[in-house]
């Protein structure tokens, strides 16, 4: 069937941390290109560790996907970088917090 899930954990990229459910054939190529894996599959011991240009592709790979996604919603604003937010926020407050104190 054309429309059938699969559920992901995706461990690279905007939607890192996070199980999505995704077109079969959209979840394989994720798992093939390194950004996702099968939560349901134990972790493979044998996998050899991916080498800097495969990391770099893999992640290149996890942003298109969310950014595909992105345009396809609609949204205004792209997916923010891995790593971090795209703005900081001030931690003071807007308006001081004053309180009436006993003098002595």
């Amino acid at each position: 069937m054309a429309d059938e899930t699969k559920r992901v954990e995706v461990f690279m990229g905007p939607y890192r941390n996070n199980l999505l459910d995704m077109r079969t054939a959209e979840a394989d190529a994720a798992i093939n290109e390194h950004w996702a894996r099968d939560p349901f599959v134990p972790y493979d011991a044998e996998h050899g560790a991916l080498s800097e240009q495969e990391r770099a592709d893999a992640l290149a790979a996890a942003t298109a996907w969310a950014q595909t996604q992105w345009e396809t919603a609609g949204a205004g604003e792209p997916p923010p970088p891995e790593g971090g937010a795209t703005r900081k926020r001030a931690m003071a407050a807007e308006t001081p917090a004053g309180y009436p104190t006993r003098k002595l």
